[in-house]
């Protein structure tokens, strides 16, 4: 989440740009930019709040440990309150609603698509969904932040053009506020054909696969992101639902089903294939989707055996080899080399048992939130890594201002997250890329004195 500001839902410039848009990315060069109407047409806050507001939330007073179904319900019901509604194709939001959209999502052929604003997820492997659903099936996603998250956003992106994670003092760490929440649509291109449960499915359709026709996409998916006080191992709790028909009442909020909760990564179960059954104590499963969302019995579905790794958490449109935790622990800038991906674990895989041993205790680590997965290897890199505090919008949108910078899409200084040393110089002071360090200014230099960038930040 960084600081970014505009009225629509793609952050950068909207119409030419507005007060708080960043005015060195041409609102042309918006994945979302829609050229017959000549703007972007998406109308998703981003006037991020400058207060936290005093109201609390109906999920504080629930024990997530002990009562993981009401504390799911209890978020689900404050979106549901928002009056988002799926019909005619689309997504509708109060224009009031206190739900605000990420910037600089919309660059690239994954960013944001022009009717809706959905950016590109994993694409499911061949049978991740259903035992019988094929591979080729595109899951696209929208997902927004409650005024607390939208505060900690406009926090990052004070300055559009140049987002940076807020220096605090006495050493102390950037985080999202206390009681900040997300949620998130995933949308497949699965039919009832390819998933059983998914008839009935709200539908939306969107430019995904081509920028001139429409895509007819299922809900399968909603997640949940809670920042509580009370989740000590990580600072964040994390959910998901699926979207389970025949379909019933209003159709979207009534068909879905939690498929868990987890505040941890369970560091301590053993990482072999012996541990199946071992006891999670940061999850809690809806063992009643076995069987439906991933395998009942062994062997009965052996490309999906658990919703996440060894029976941690995810959604059905997720990676089985992950969880939501670890996932949403890597989220840093620049992205780990080795832990910003799910570690590999198919027999065609090379690492060695001993490696993979490795990989895998160290990708299920509690990382607490504003701390690096791996600050020792993260320091090391020529750019110091940077924690995001489990955002992985956050990386990504830093990953994308950068893309449009080399790209030469972002105009005008090089935001500083992008900016690289070479041999204790200043590289590409400019986007796109300069010719010479030289031409960057004495003065400016010990502003971004390369070996503390990151921390001053």
């Amino acid at each position: 989440m960084m600081r970014f500001g505009s009225l629509i839902c793609v952050a950068l410039a909207i119409s030419g740009g507005t007060a708080q848009g960043c005015q060195d990315f041409p609102a042309s060069k918006s994945s979302a930019f829609d050229a017959t109407l000549g703007k972007i047409n998406i109308p998703w806050r981003t006037d991020f709040p400058t207060a936290l507001p005093s109201t609390g939330h109906g999920w504080e007073q629930i024990n997530f440990e002990t009562s993981w179904r009401k504390y799911a319900a209890a978020v689900l019901q404050e979106i549901r309150d928002s009056g988002i509604t799926i019909s005619g194709g689309t997504i509708a939001l109060p224009a009031t609603a206190n739900w605000w959209i990420a910037p600089w999502m919309d660059y690239g052929a994954s960013g944001r698509e022009k009717r809706i604003g959905l950016t590109k997820e994993r694409s499911p492997d061949p049978k991740d969904l259903s035992p019988t659903s094929p591979g080729d099936l595109q899951t696209w996603a929208i997902g927004w932040y409650n005024q607390e998250g939208a505060f900690g956003l406009g926090q990052i992106y004070a300055n559009p053009c140049d987002p940076s994670v807020p220096s605090l003092p006495n050493g102390s760490r950037w985080t999202f506020p206390a009681k900040s929440a997300s949620f998130k649509f995933l949308f497949t291109e699965a039919t009832d054909a390819h998933v059983k449960y998914l008839k009935g499915a709200p539908v939306v359709q969107a430019f995904t696969r081509s920028k001139t026709s429409l895509t007819k996409l299922r809900l399968i998916q909603v997640d949940i992101a809670v920042r509580d006080p009370r989740a000590t191992l990580t600072g964040w709790v994390f959910g998901t639902f699926v979207w389970k028909g025949p379909k019933k009442g209003d159709g979207l909020f009534d068909n879905l089903v939690p498929v868990g909760l987890a505040w941890g990564n369970d560091p301590t179960k053993q990482n072999n294939e012996l541990a199946k059954s071992a006891q999670l104590f940061e999850t809690r499963l809806n063992n009643q989707l076995a069987g439906k969302v991933w395998q009942k019995q062994p062997q009965s579905w052996p490309a999906r055996p658990y919703p996440g790794f060894q029976g941690r958490l995810n959604g059905p449109a997720d990676n089985w080899r992950s969880s939501c935790i670890s996932c949403h622990s890597s989220a840093q800038y620049p992205r780990h080399p080795v832990l910003g991906s799910p570690p590999r674990i198919n027999q065609s895989d090379t690492p060695t048992p001993t490696e993979l041993e490795k990989i895998v205790a160290a990708y299920f680590a509690n990382v607490q939130g504003g701390h690096l997965i791996d600050p020792v290897q993260d320091s090391a890199q020529p750019l110091p890594a940077v924690s995001l505090d489990y955002s992985l919008q956050l990386q990504t949108a830093f990953t994308r201002i950068c893309q449009a910078c080399s790209a030469g899409a972002l105009t005008g200084a090089t935001p500083r997250i992008c900016l690289k040393s070479n041999g204790g110089q200043i590289e590409s002071p400019t986007c796109p890329a300069a010719t010479s360090p030289a031409a960057i200014g004495a003065d400016l230099i010990q502003k971004v004195d390369v070996n503390n960038l990151m921390q001053r930040q």
